[in-house]
């Protein structure tokens, strides 16, 4: 069975996508815990932090940065979480890294499946606020 991510980046399955680099993409859960939970992950495929190159995780790390802002400007989250679960003992699931980026004091998702429009909807007003980001 391939990597879920590998095949969202290659566009073999459906994501909301909202930002799209060279090296580094950010998509919305697809089981999000919060409205605009959102996922940051290398293009290129890696297991883990541990093997994954430093400038890559700086460049995740630095756009997780920006999405702290745009969500707090589009969805008006107060707070926002960070997480990397690395391993399946730390809860890691998918074995190609990523990061969450959740926001909190924003409606809970109860990890339901995203719905396309709701999904499309807020993908598209994180987007545009990362624009100014």
């Amino acid at each position: 069975m391939g990597c879920v991510f590998c095949e969202i980046i290659q566009g073999r399955r459906e994501a909301h996508f909202v930002y799209r680099g060279e090296r580094v993409v950010a998509f919305l859960d697809k089981y999000p815990l919060y409205v605009g939970h959102t996922l940051v992950v290398p293009v290129e495929h890696y297991r883990d932090v541990t093997d994954t190159p430093d400038d890559v995780l700086a460049e995740m790390f630095a756009l997780a940065k920006k999405l702290v802002v745009a969500l707090r400007k589009s969805l008006g989250a107060p707070g926002v979480r960070l997480v990397v679960n690395n391993g399946a003992a730390a809860g890691q699931v998918i074995f190609h890294v990523h990061m969450h980026v959740i926001p909190y004091g924003v409606e809970k998702a109860w990890r339901r499946p995203l719905d396309p429009e709701e999904g499309e909807r807020i993908a598209r007003r994180i987007r545009d606020a990362l624009q100014g980001a």
